[in-house]
């Protein structure tokens, strides 16, 4: 291991070594997860799921940009008011050797085959699973009452044993993870009806992290980013989303594990993290914002800040959890997280 590659790795051994999916369900915070399900391997699937046909052959590029969707008309390969796990080819180069990835699919019960639906992709953060995000994200469950599809990628193994996301792109083990979701993208639109317009991701932790990376690798693929408690490392060669990015963001003061007020390059000179304010300023930069932070929200535990008339109707929005720790609110102000988070991409279609 490189000297480079090692202390990027002790960097994130220490932001994320008390990590566990903590998200909801059905409005409601999860307390805990087991260390079995922490560690569980990427090819388990939940109960009666099918894996679906693996591509012959994958992209080889990422690409950025909408695409057709030809999967209008298709039967679905996901039974509708189900989730399912599913395969895809993937590049051994750049996923750790491995030929195959998967991901858990929930189709909800209103689906229909003719009808374009949005995509929200929700990321686990490390040591977590896509069986878990899948299960007690509540994304799954809002699918159901919306009529969206969710869709929980799963991370490969770090040296570790722990699923993880490459979230500063191949300098972390070779991965190429923007490839990645670029290809899951092009088969959930070869195999789905999906808009390709309402395509959106949101994640906790270091999957918080890789919604912040993809903000920067595939912004004119995916309409909207939620990150949650994001691990926001600098990116080689910096963030060039080619427009104006929707970003929602969301953080306790009180995080320990990814601190609010970031790393500093006194601490770790190699992998600093900006503090929560300073990254969001720099989106509210590139995006073109005149006016902001303005305080919308200001509610006991919560405040709500959000920067205005950006380019293109973007929105740079931040929900502070005051004394929050490294972990997923319930709520924000009158509404459950979730919602809030799906109330935002609705708003910003691509």
């Amino acid at each position: 291991m490189t000297k480079k590659k090692h202390l990027e790795r002790k960097v994130r051994q220490r932001i994320q070594t008390t990590l566990c999916i903590c998200w909801l369900l059905s409005g409601l915070l999860l307390a805990s997860c087991s260390p079995s399900t922490q560690s569980q391997p990427a090819s388990h699937a939940s109960p009666g799921a099918t894996p679906s046909p693996t591509l012959s052959a994958t992209s080889g590029s990422t690409i950025n940009m909408p695409i057709p969707t030809t999967g209008c008309g298709k039967t679905s390969p996901v039974t509708a008011g189900t989730s399912a796990n599913q395969t895809i080819a993937a590049h051994p180069a750049v996923s750790r050797g491995h030929t195959t990835r998967t991901y858990i699919v929930h189709v909800p019960a209103t689906y229909k085959s003719n009808r374009p639906q949005a995509v929200v992709l929700v990321f686990h953060g490390h040591g977590g699973s896509a069986v878990d995000t899948d299960a007690s994200s509540g994304f799954s469950q809002l699918a159901e009452q919306r009529g969206f599809i969710a869709v929980s990628p799963q991370g490969l193994l770090d040296d570790d044993g722990l699923p993880f996301w490459a979230s500063i792109g191949p300098i972390d083990y070779g991965m190429d993870d923007a490839l990645f979701v670029s290809d899951l993208l092009t088969k959930l639109q070869a195999d789905f009806c999906v808009d390709p317009h309402r395509i959106y991701a949101t994640g906790f932790s270091n999957g918080g992290g890789m919604s912040g990376f993809l903000a920067c690798k595939l912004a004119m693929r995916i309409a909207a980013f939620a990150p949650i408690s994001g691990n926001y490392y600098d990116l080689p060669g910096g963030c060039h989303p080619g427009r104006a990015v929707p970003i929602l963001e969301i953080h306790g003061t009180a995080d320990s594990i990814v601190p609010y007020q970031g790393i500093s390059p006194d601490e770790n000179p190699t992998w600093p993290l900006p503090s929560i304010p300073h990254w969001l300023q720099d989106w509210a930069t590139r995006d073109g914002c005149a006016k902001g932070p303005i305080t919308f929200l200001q509610k006991p535990g919560v405040t709500g800040m959000q920067w205005a008339n950006c380019q293109s109707n973007a929105a740079v929005v931040h929900y502070r959890i005051e004394g929050g720790g490294h972990d997923v609110p319930s709520t924000l102000g009158d509404h459950s997280t979730v919602a809030t988070i799906w109330d935002f991409f609705q708003a910003h279609p691509l």
